[in-house]
Order: structure tokens, then sequence, then C-alpha cells
């Protein structure tokens, strides 16, 4: 990929344009040109940790003679203001000396720790469910007619259960943003990623 900053606006480019035209005319077989010379240069798109930075805006790394994208570390403990209009009783606004609406201004975080742990909990339980779903047929039919569950379908559900139950416990445990949002689980992980 390459990119040009045409006058701050940087404008980039999976595959440059075979014909090229500027202001000394048209260029040919621009694909096969001295790129550099025309202001194309090389996007360099640096490595960087997906959970605890972002890439910032593209620009023009004048050293190496790249466009490239700075690494920004997220705070996780960044807020934000939030301005709730005021009313009375009736519903209505409650407006200022000006005639103009109050607001109550909260702060809130930015990264609710708590929402992000009950998110990652959910999809415990959702791969609990579906993982449980194949056998819940066994279940139904002891309850219904009293017929006894297989032992080896019991001891796994059993296990599906308490895996499942370790994971929200270690997640409740968790004590920052980052943590909860590193955090993975693998009710059977493969031989793979061992």
């Amino acid at each position: 990929m390459k990119a040009k900053d045409f006058n701050g606006t940087i404008r980039t480019y999976r595959r440059l344009p075979n014909v090229w035209e500027d202001d000394n005319g048209v260029h040919l077989n621009f694909r096969k040109a001295n790129h550099a010379s025309f202001g194309f240069y090389d996007v360099v798109k640096p490595s960087y940790d997906s959970i605890s930075q972002r890439l910032g805006a593209i620009e023009f790394d004048s050293d190496n003679d790249v466009f490239t994208y700075p690494v920004i570390d997220i705070d996780f403990a960044s807020t934000y203001d939030v301005h709730t209009p005021i009313v009375d009783e009736d519903g209505e606004a409650v407006l200022d000396e000006d005639g103009e609406p109050t607001y109550d201004v909260t702060t809130e975080s930015t990264y609710k720790i708590d929402e992000l742990k009950s998110d990652k909990k959910k999809g415990v339980n959702e791969e609990a469910g579906r993982l449980l779903k194949p056998t819940d047929w066994y279940v139904i039919r002891k309850s219904e007619r009293d017929i006894d569950i297989p032992t080896d379908i019991a001891t796994e559900r059993a296990d599906i259960i308490t895996k499942a139950n370790g994971f929200v416990d270690a997640i409740d445990a968790l004590e920052t943003v980052e943590s909860v949002l590193r955090y993975t689980f693998a009710y059977y992980p493969s031989e793979d990623l061992v």
C-alpha cells in the first residue's frame, strides 16, 4: 500500500493508478515510476496490542520515508461527562435565569468494568448452553418419565457446569478493565493451543 499527502490530507492507495496526472502533465506506466519522486511512499502498519493500544491517524515518518500510524496506549481510567436535563415534577425542563434548560452533570467511566464482566459471563453461559444443548433431552426425559441419565452424559454435563462456574468466579475476581478484556476461556482447549 502507498500513500500521498495532499496538502495535509493523506490518501492511501491499495494499488497505484497506471496513469497519473499532476501539474507536470500526464505520466503513463505510473506503476513502474519512481513513486517517491511523486510523493508516494509505502504505508507501514506497526504491530500493536489490540487490547491495550490503538492506532492513531496516519502520518508521515520523515526519518524513514514511510507513512505509518502512531501507537497510542488506551486510557482505561478515562471518563466523560453525562449531561442529563433537569425536569420538574410535571416533566417540564427546569430553566435557568436566561431561559435555557439546566442540566445535571455526572462523570462516567468510559470503560465500565461491571458491564465488561457481565458481557464475559454472558459469553461463558452461552457457550455452556451450546455445549449442554445436545444432551438436554436426557434431562427432560429424566424429568418427564424418570428414565435415568447415562453416567457418561451426567459426568459430561457436570463438567461443563463446573467449568462455567469456575470461569464466572474467575471473571468476578478480575480487578482491572484490561484484565477483563484479556480474559479468555475454553471449555475444551484444543491440543494445538496448549
